[in-house]
Formats: structure tokens, sequence, C-alpha cells
């Protein structure tokens, strides 16, 4: 057999993975490179031109080729980042944007004091609430994406989500801080799941279709069941009123 690198293969022969042929649908070169994570000083500057890169070039190659540099430390880094963000921006909500908001409905005074009385307290949770919330919540998706045959790790999975999690969060940061546009930030979820369908493609080697039904089986599940409780609702209210 010949040694020359293949054309095809981004990476050359001798980083080919470990785990075999990609399933039908994955597509072409889309191996994953060799793990070599940066020193954390040159991984911190590449990290707003990895944010450029991934959200403006959506697609599984992006991600491929930007997974081998997963490492802890600079998780760790991006989610202390996104941390202090959302408690500032979360202080901004409820002592502008709320107000400011509430100032032009009809809402009661009494509805304004309670704003008021968890206006210095709630921001603060989100000390605890943003890294619980990324780590758990990736961890069960990449679950999901196990129980569909994925093969990539937490850590690479982790990674790659805050490569887009933490760009786009700062913009729903920003737009939630802005009152009668907040709604926008629906949009930037909608994108956010396009992407992460992408992500689970690279890092778990899943066809297209696999990794669409891992990222959407959660909010499925969530539609249907709300609206069996809400059939249920209406039947009991129904039923009462006979």
């Amino acid at each position: 057999m010949s040694s020359e690198p293949n054309p095809e293969n981004n990476y050359g022969p001798a980083s080919l993975p470990p785990y075999g042929t990609p399933p039908a649908g994955y597509g072409a070169g889309l191996d994953v490179p060799p793990v070599s994570p940066l020193p954390l000083e040159e991984a911190i500057r590449e990290l707003p031109n990895q944010y450029i890169r991934v959200v403006t070039r959506p697609g599984a190659a992006t991600f491929a080729q930007e997974q081998g540099k997963a490492a802890w430390n600079i998780i760790w880094v991006q989610i202390l980042i996104l941390t202090v963000l959302s408690t500032i921006a979360s202080f901004v909500i409820f002592n502008v944007t709320l107000p400011a908001t509430y100032a032009t409905t009809n809402v009661s005074p009494a509805s304004i004091q309670i704003l008021h009385s968890f206006s210095g307290i709630f921001p603060l949770s989100y000390i605890i609430i943003t890294p619980l919330s990324i780590l758990i919540g990736t961890g069960i998706y990449h679950l999901i994406a196990k129980a569909f045959g994925g093969r990539g790790t937490f850590l690479t999975y982790c990674y790659s989500y805050l490569l887009y999690g933490v760009p786009l969060g700062i913009v729903s940061l920003i737009l939630s801080m802005i009152p009668f546009v907040n709604y926008l930030g629906i949009l930037v979820g909608i994108y956010e799941i396009v992407l992460q369908v992408f992500m689970t493609m690279a890092v778990h080697r899943l066809s297209g279709g696999r990794a669409t039904l891992a990222v959407l089986i959660l909010p499925i599940v969530a539609i249907v069941l709300s609206c069996v409780l809400g059939i249920v609702f209406v039947a009991s209210v129904m039923h009462r009123s006979y």
C-alpha cells in the first residue's frame, strides 16, 4: 500500500481516526484530527477567530477541523466568561430592562415591588446556574447522541458546543437587555439548533438524520407531552362543566 497522503483527508493518513468507516451521510473530509490542545494563552487568543469561523461557516466540516484543540482548561475559561456576562446581564435585565418595560404596561405596584425584591439576589444565582446548565445540558445531549451510535467524547462535545454557544449566548444576552427587541433571541436560538446538529455530526460521527434526531428528540418529547397535558386539562375542565 502507498503511504502517500490522501488529498481528500485534511489531516493525512497518519491521523486517520480509530473509528473505522464513517456512517453513510456523514460526509467527506470529516476525519477527526489528532488531539493537539494549544497552550492556554494561545488558545484564548484563538477563540475570536474560532467563534467567527464556526458561526459564519456553518457545517460539520468546520467543527471537525476545530475539535482537535479540545481541552478542559479552555472550556473552563469560556464557561467563566459566559458566567460573568450572564450575571451582569441579569442585573441589567432586573434593574433596567424589566422596569422600563413595566413602565409602559399596566403592571400592578405589587408586581413591581416583587421584581425589586429579587433584583439583587436572583442575578447572583447565575454564578451557579450558568456553569451547571452548560455542563448538564451538554451532558444530556452527549448521552443522547451516544444512544444514537455516537462515538465522540464529552470533552470534545462540550468544547465544540462552546465555540458557538459563547458568541451566540453573548448575542442573546445583549438582545435580552434591550426592551421590546428581546424576542429576537428566538432567531438566535433557532440558529443554535442548526449549529448543534452540525456539531453533533462532527463530534459523534453521525449522519445528518441521526444527528438531527438526537438534537430534536427532547423538544419533540416536550411538545408531545405539552399537547397531551393540554388535552387532559381541557377534557377535565369540560367534564367538570357538565
